[in-house]
């Protein structure tokens, strides 16, 4: 965070988890709501919408363990090419 503020508690738990620890608690969490997405925004079927809720939590899931490992590592590294900004 700028100014050299710490961080909140709460991110810094979750990067404290394991990397499957973390994929165990958003895979559901994404499922749940591309399935919401797709059944109440897009007017899908319940079983087409927990199709693509499945099929998009994979990736999902797979973009915030390795941007949240990323990201801790770039602030465990001082900031890595840009200084941390």
């Amino acid at each position: 965070m700028p100014g050299g503020s710490t961080q909140p508690r709460l991110l810094l738990a979750w990067e404290s988890l394991a990397g499957p620890a973390q994929i165990l608690l958003a895979f559901p969490v994404l499922t749940v709501l591309f399935f919401l997405f797709h059944f109440g925004l897009l007017g899908l079927s319940a079983t087409r919408s927990l199709f693509y809720g499945v099929f998009w939590a994979v990736p999902g899931t797979a973009a915030i363990v390795i941007a949240t490992k990323t990201e801790a590592a770039k602030r465990r590294n001082a900031g890595g090419r840009d200084g941390g900004q």
